[in-house]
Formats: C-alpha cells, structure tokens, sequence
C-alpha cells in the first residue's frame, strides 16, 4: 500500500480496535518510527480512544442491578470461608470505584510534525472583544473576550476534542456514538449533545462549567475526580485542591456575556474588576484593599467604561482615576488603566 494512498486516522482506529492487519501494522510501525511527533500523537490518540469507551461503558451500567446482584451474593444465607467472605466485602467495595472511575489525558502539542495528517485550527479572541464560530462537526462556539481554541480542522470518525484557553460557551451537535471533548489544561469536559458554558482562564485558580442542558461528565488530568452535571447546576474545580463542588445556580449570570451583557450578582469587587478588564481590555488597581471586598450587582448592556465606572461610584463608596492614553513608538496607543479608591468620609 502507497503512503498517498492510506489514512492514518483510520489505522489508528483499527489498531485500537484490535481488526489492524499484518501489513497495516507494518505501515504503522514504519510511521511511528519517522518521528517523535508521531508517537506522540500516537500515544494522545490512543488515551483518548480509553477515556471514550469508558465513557460510554459507564453510561451502560445499571448501578443498582450491579449493587443488588454483589448484595445478594454477600448475604444469600449461604456458609462461605472467611476467605471468600473477604473476597465479595472486597468486591462489593470495588463497584463504586469502578462506576465512578474514568481516564483522560489530553496533551496535544499543536506543533505537531508535517508527517502527522491531523491539522489545527486556533480561533482566538483579544481583550475587550467576542466571537463565535462553527466547529466542523457543526459545534457551535461563543469565545469571550482573551479566550483561545484549537480544534481540528476536520475531526476524526472517532474522536471529536478540542482545547479552551479562557472562556466558551458550546452547543454541541449531537453524537451519541463519539463524545465530545473539552481539554481546558486541568479539567476535561465530556459530552455528546449538550449546551454549557466553561470558564478556564488559565491565571483563576478556578474551572467553572454550567450546564443548560443535555449532560456533562467532569474528569480531571489525574483521573482522580469524576463528576456529572445536571442541567442548571455550576461545577467549580479548585485546580490546587483538585476538588469539585456542585451547586444549583442562576444561569444567566455565567452565559449573559453571549449575548452582550455584563451581569453580576453577589459578585466582590475583585471579581467584578477582573471581568471589566477583559471586556474592554483596560488594567485596573484597586488602590484602597477595603474596595476587593464589596459587594456588586448590576447588569449592563452596551455601557461604555466610563458609564460603567460612574454607576460604580454611584451604588458603592468608590471614586476613580482613569489615565490618558499615550501614543507608543509603532503608533498604537498603550492600555488603558483605571486606579479605584475609597471615597473619603465613608
């Protein structure tokens, strides 16, 4: 067989799914064999082949019936050795962890060789502005303001991932058959239908998803945390703990930024600043400490800075200081900043 003439995607398919022939093995081998790039996509291919079959084998355990049939072996009344006895405590033990355990790894260096025939696309949003596109399985995608994604420029028969840098709000099309893959560094998100938002600025200690419908799983890097998402609920993943928590939430305050609005509710002061400077791409410093720790809610929909810094100094006790924009040497006009302080006799 030429090398014009076969796919690499599809020998890889068969190998993982053990139908490879004898020459087809050899073709792999002599690929794998021209380049360090190759082993490595080999290797990224093949992690990602065992994260989608334990998926989809999770999605077909019938927990309880595993639960009663383990039961029912445990305590049938019948006379058993200690040995045994350990045996099934031990087996009984093992299915949580087994339903609840699932592998991911997803560390695709987009400079791969020339050799490699899977080729990336990376869509990327400055500061103080918002995009969208259409992935090539007809995935929908909203990017915010410094956000960043790389995906195929045409995906897999198997394999549908892609990787965020910021944050994106994703209608996925549906695919039963081949999930959907979020790598955002610490977390991954799989899917196979599903409407959410995923916010994974690299520089926030936190990776927060909300779904608005469909299903998602969670897994993080090691491995070591799996979590499901229902409609409506927010999962927040502490990248230094490696914990997840869930909660029920108000879902226009995490995906109103799609449709042009700012909203924020119960949000600190910090909080709101770090989003302000991304919106319209300026720097802002909190002057006075006190101020990080304020309470905001508001919501604004086409505001300039400015309108926005003086309903600020309007509901809290701030005032503020933006600077002149100064013209640099190649022309362009450097950032913008805004020095906030604690309004005097407060």
């Amino acid at each position: 067989m030429a090398k014009e003439d076969w796919d690499i995607d599809q020998i890889l398919y068969k190998d993982f799914s053990g139908v490879i022939t004898p020459e087809e093995k050899l073709l792999l081998q002599q690929w794998l064999d021209e380049s360090a790039a190759n082993k490595r996509y080999y290797l990224e291919q093949k992690k990602l082949w065992s994260l989608v079959n334990r998926h989809q084998m999770m999605k077909l355990i019938d927990e309880h019936k595993a639960y009663q049939i383990v039961s029912e072996q445990l305590f049938s009344g019948k006379k058993i050795s200690w040995l045994n006895w350990i045996q099934r405590i031990a087996a009984i033990l093992v299915i949580p962890l087994l339903l609840a355990t699932s592998y991911f790894y997803l560390k695709s260096d987009q400079n791969h060789d020339q050799s490699v025939s899977v080729v990336y696309n990376t869509a990327e949003t400055p500061l103080g502005m918002r995009s969208s596109l259409t992935l090539p399985d007809g995935t929908k995608v909203w990017l915010n303001a410094g956000s960043k994604l790389s995906y195929p420029v045409t995906f897999s028969d198997q394999f549908r991932a892609v990787r965020l840098i910021g944050e994106a709000y994703f209608e996925v099309k549906k695919d039963k058959k081949w999930p959907f893959v979020v790598n955002s560094g610490n977390m991954n998100i799989v899917v196979s239908g599903t409407t959410f938002n995923c916010n994974a600025y690299p520089e926030n200690n936190e990776i927060q998803t909300v779904l608005v419908e469909g299903q998602v799983t969670l897994i993080n890097e090691s491995s070591t945390v799996s979590e499901e998402l229902q409609p409506g609920e927010l999962a927040v993943f502490q990248k230094n703990s490696q914990q997840v928590t869930k909660t029920k939430t108000d879902l226009q305050k995490y995906i109103a930024w799609k449709n042009g609005m700012l909203m924020f509710r119960d949000d600190r002061m910090d909080k709101v600043v770090e989003k302000l400077e991304r919106w319209y791409n300026v720097e802002i410093e909190i002057k006075d400490k006190e101020i990080s720790d304020y309470i905001y809610n508001a919501t604004f929909v086409d505001e300039s800075l400015d309108q926005v810094l003086k309903m600020l100094s309007l509901s809290a006790p701030i005032s503020y200081v933006v600077s002149a924009r100064s013209k640099q040497q190649d022309l362009t006009f450097d950032k913008q900043t805004v020095k906030l302080y604690k309004k005097k006799n407060q």
